[in-house]
């Protein structure tokens, strides 16, 4: 065994000088170096523990008026960190599971002394690796949270990108073939254009289709009802567009809200609501369509019901970690930037249900300004 670098600085509660110096030379043996405050009653341990700096607790299980559970129970409360072993002659089968149950590091009965060098590594080493667990926990959240931070960063350069885009289709390019549309339109009525009119309707008929398009890519990439109105009005007109695409019947019904929600909140709802809806038209084979929004003990809830063919959840989230497939994950990930949660309820043959849960946070003055 080798020689410590640093005294350990124990902590030993033990009323018998003799049984004292014993276990003191049983660690020096074993290759400790000690510095050792000896106490001998309740006071003393507690003004030590009170103290601190202490790396390691022993202590006898039986003292006039104090006891180890006792001991323990004040350690536990004082220094939850600091390992403690009972050294006891005393200590009985029971009472060692007792003792282990309270939290005590270990026990070494007082005619087994070899045992108490082992038993020290292993309550150090234990110590060790805890600080060690803790240290990669905390990186390992501070990570997390910086990661948390970028992916919202991200999320909100892409709401901006799209209402930028958004915008551009519909102001720019979507009144440029407005124009155009015009200008075929008034060739038509010119005279001397007879031959030309049949090119002319087939150009007014690309364009027609051109700008609906236009129109369906810009209220995807970012209804301006959202930005205008906000989220109770973008979901009852998107949930309405969504089954007229494929003749659902449907029923919408959204709690009032007092005043405008915080932009992240309407955005991560309406782009959830958006991903169930959009999975309902291409693949549940639904007919009835049921979309609530509800204010629950603090907080927004969204659910999307139907009555299709459903899917086995398990199954389709195992393809979604293997990257089968992004959506779900994308949903989960936009609930959970925004601080709420996602659940998905779902049965073959039996319809699905998504559940999405935010935060009821309002909107303030400084994000009504960054809106407008």
């Amino acid at each position: 065994m080798t020689m410590m670098e640093s005294p350990l600085h124990i902590l030993h509660l033990e009323d018998d000088p003799r049984d004292a110096a014993l276990v003191q030379a049983v660690l020096a043996s074993g290759g400790i170096t000690c510095a050792i405050t000896l106490v001998q009653n309740r006071v003393a341990f507690v003004a030590a523990i009170e103290r601190g700096g202490f790396d390691l607790i022993l202590s006898d299980f039986s003292l006039p008026a104090f006891d180890g559970l006792s001991a323990l129970d004040v350690a536990r409360g004082r220094c939850p960190d600091v390992p403690f072993i009972l050294v006891s002659g005393t200590l009985g089968e029971e009472r060692a599971i007792d003792s282990l149950k309270s939290g005590a590091t270990d026990y070494v009965l007082k005619e087994r002394l070899a045992r108490l060098v082992p038993a020290v590594h292993r309550a150090l080493q234990e110590v060790k690796e805890r600080v060690e667990r803790k240290l990669a926990e905390k990186k390992r959240e501070e990570y997390s949270r910086k990661l948390q931070v970028l992916s919202r960063r991200l999320v909100e350069a892409q709401e901006t990108e799209r209402r930028h885009l958004a915008r551009e289709l519909h102001d720019e390019i979507g009144q440029s073939l407005t124009v155009a549309q015009l200008n075929l339109q008034a060739l038509v009525q010119s005279p001397g254009t007879k031959t030309l009119v049949p090119r002319l309707q087939e150009s007014l008929g690309v364009i027609d289709r051109v700008l609906e398009q236009v129109h369906d890519i810009s209220l995807n990439l970012r209804p301006s009802i959202l930005d205008d109105l906000g989220l109770e009005p973008a979901l009852r007109w998107f949930t309405k567009r969504q089954a007229a695409l494929v003749g659902l019947k449907f029923n919408f019904h959204a709690d009032a809200l007092e005043q405008r929600l915080d932009p992240m909140i309407e955005t991560e709802c309406f782009r959830v609501a958006q991903g169930a809806l959009t999975n309902v038209v291409r693949h549940a084979r639904a007919k009835t369509l049921s979309v609530e929004l509800r204010k629950e003990a603090g907080q927004l809830h969204l659910r999307v019901r139907d009555d299709g063919i459903g899917f086995d959840v398990r199954a389709v989230w195992e393809e979604a970690v293997r990257g089968a497939t992004l959506g779900l994950l994308s949903m989960e990930e936009r609930a959970t930037l925004a601080g709420g949660g996602l659940e998905f309820k779902s049965v073959p043959g039996k319809g699905t249900e998504v559940h999405v849960w935010f935060p009821l946070i309002w909107q303030t003055s400084l994000a009504k300004s960054k809106i407008a």
